[in-house]
Parts: structure tokens; sequence; C-alpha cells
């Protein structure tokens, strides 16, 4: 997008309705960027003789021309879930990340949210071309159980635990997890989540980890199954209880990052839509089945206290992301592309 092409208009923000509470619609009070560089008081003679300031541009996508943006159906999926109905965005909800690196390396949208590593590979791969905006997941990762042997970390040890995520985050991450436990744990991938998550509900499978909202779903399927271990704890318990476990990040374009005015309206309507989702689990829940990101409401309301969604900016979203890259680089360099990013790879305004 080019700077010189904006055009002046309202910005247009349609958001979700909310139905199960009858809450009224979440609003968006703050000024847009024109309304809060408007003056308050009639300039005196002195200002008259200055010349007036350049008009604080607005961002450069809208209704006519919506930011084309690829999510994932899941958590990242969920914490947006208000701009998929803001005409602004043009948002794409896919199933893997798989299916989002193309778009991005294409350019074909903006705007994504994809793993955490993977927005390392990209940048290596691009040697620049993106800019990391936020996290916006915090550990989604469970340990569930259909029986009663597990009550510790320490009781993983001589078990067979399913899991999926082999070579992305969830093994990288569990694998850490079991060496500064010294833990010898007998690990089965699966291939995807929906699979594992099938053979935990029918009784296939006992001991399993698994990310949200699958999590929530095998939960209402099967009630003998319950979460054992909260895996963000067991990082805590290494890292700090400082620390997070950074799933998921918001990258954009190195062309958008350059714009201000339309990064600061991105980053207001996805905040907006992330406080919405936690202050309002009943209306979000709803809107989250209207767009098939999960197949029912109490599943949907049940999950999103447990999928770490969240959108943390700047340096905050820098500190967390740096120890995460060096543990990941640790333990296999090729899982950010064969190198720790530089500091280039953050948007810090």
């Amino acid at each position: 997008m080019k700077k010189s092409l904006f055009v002046v208009m309202a910005l247009v923000m349609v958001l979700a309705v909310f139905t199960a509470c009858g809450a009224p619609a979440n609003e968006d009070a703050s000024p847009s960027p024109a309304e809060s560089a408007a003056p308050t008081e009639a300039p005196s003679e002195t200002a008259a003789e200055t010349p007036a300031p350049e008009p604080v541009e607005e961002a450069a996508y809208g209704e006519d021309n919506p930011l084309a943006v690829a999510t994932l159906a899941g958590p990242t999926g969920m914490g947006m879930i208000q701009m998929f109905d803001n005409p602004a965005y043009e948002v794409s909800l896919l199933t893997s990340p798989d299916q989002i690196s193309p778009k991005v390396i294409s350019g074909e949208v903006s705007v994504a949210t994809i793993p955490s590593n993977l927005a390392a590979v990209l940048y290596n791969k691009l040697q620049g071309g993106i800019k990391i905006v936020s996290v916006n997941t915090m550990g989604v990762l469970y340990i569930v159980e259909n029986g009663d042997t597990v009550s510790s970390i320490e009781d993983l040890a001589g078990k067979t635990l399913y899991a999926t995520g082999q070579g992305a985050t969830p093994e990288y991450v569990l694998n850490k997890i079991l060496k500064e436990n010294g833990l010898d744990v007998n690990v089965e991938y699966k291939g995807a989540h929906a699979d594992l998550a099938n053979a935990v509900a029918a009784g296939d499978v006992s001991l399993a980890l698994l990310p949200e909202p699958f999590v929530s779903s095998v939960l209402a399927q099967n009630p003998d199954v319950t979460v054992k271990l909260d895996i963000n704890e067991e990082w805590r318990k290494i890292f700090g209880e400082d620390a997070g476990m950074p799933m998921g990040v918001t990258v954009v374009s190195d062309a958008l990052a350059d714009d201000a005015a339309s990064m600061n309206q991105l980053i207001a309507d996805y905040t907006a839509s992330v406080d919405y989702v936690l202050s309002d689990p009943d209306s979000a829940a709803a809107d989250i089945v209207a767009k098939k990101i999960v197949g029912a409401e109490a599943v949907a309301k049940a999950a999103i206290p447990r999928c770490g969604i969240s959108f943390i900016t700047g340096e905050d979203c820098a500190a967390i992301l740096d120890d995460y890259f060096q543990m990941m680089f640790e333990s296999n360099p090729q899982s950010l592309g064969g190198a720790v990013p530089d500091q280039d790879i953050y948007y810090l305004p």
C-alpha cells in the first residue's frame, strides 16, 4: 500500500452481535487519529501566523480497501473474532500454518497469525520482510488423562504420552520440560490435533498432550477425561513466574509496518477484539461458533479461559520471544530457520 493513496473517510467498525447476555456492542471509544489531532481551542493570533500542521493520516485500508488477514481455526482466530465482521478486514480462516506461509511469502496477505517459531522461519527465509507485532496466544497446551495416574509432572516417568506438533513448538516445549525434570517418557506423535482428540474422546488413548480448544472438546465428549497438567505452569517452574509460553504471534508485512496510521488502527481493533472475548465469553462463544472456528458454544466458552488469548506488544513482546527463540535454537536451530532472529523482527514504534 502507498501512503500517498490515503482516502479521507470514516473508519468503519462493525462489531460482532452480542447474543446470550444481551450486552451492548463493544465499541472502541478511543478517538481516531484524526479526532485526537483536532484543536480544542480557537487559535490565537500568534498561532495563526504559524503554518498549520499536516493533517494526521488515517489508515490506508478500510471498507473500500480491506486489509488481507490470514488466521488459524483455534485460539488465534478466536481472539480476533470481532475483525471477521469488520469490513475494514478481509479475514481468511485456515486450518494449518502451511496454508498461511505461502500467502505471507507472496504478499497475498498483509497480516497473519502464526506459530511463534514459524515467524522466525519466515523472517530468516525472507531475510526480513515481516515484523512481529504481538504475542497473541500464550500457553494452550495441557496434558489430559482418561484415568487417575498423573497428578504431577514426575508421574509421567516411564509412561507413554501421545502428542501432536512434532517438529513444532509442542515437541520442543515438551522436550525441554521433560529434560529439565529428568524424565524418561515415551512420546508418540499423531499427525493432527483432531485425530488425537478423537482417540482420547473414544477412550483409545488414555494420556495425551493437546492444545485448546481440542481439550474442551474432549472433555465435553468424555466425562472420564480430566486435565492433569498445565504445560504453561510447568514452563514457569523452569523460566520463572513471570515467564510465559508464546505459542502464537501476529506478523505484518514490512510495507504495512511502515504505515503508522494503519498499524495504530490494526492494533486498536485487534486489542478491542481480545478484550471483548475475555470480558464477555458468552457472546464471544456464540460469535466463534458462527464463524465455524469451534463447533459448539459450550466448548468455545469452556476453552476461552485456557486458550491464553492475548495481545502483548512492544518491549514485553520482544522480551517474551527472545527467551523463547533462544530455547528453540538450543533445541533445534532449524526450528527457527537456522538462526535466532535479530531485533529487527519486532515492530517497536
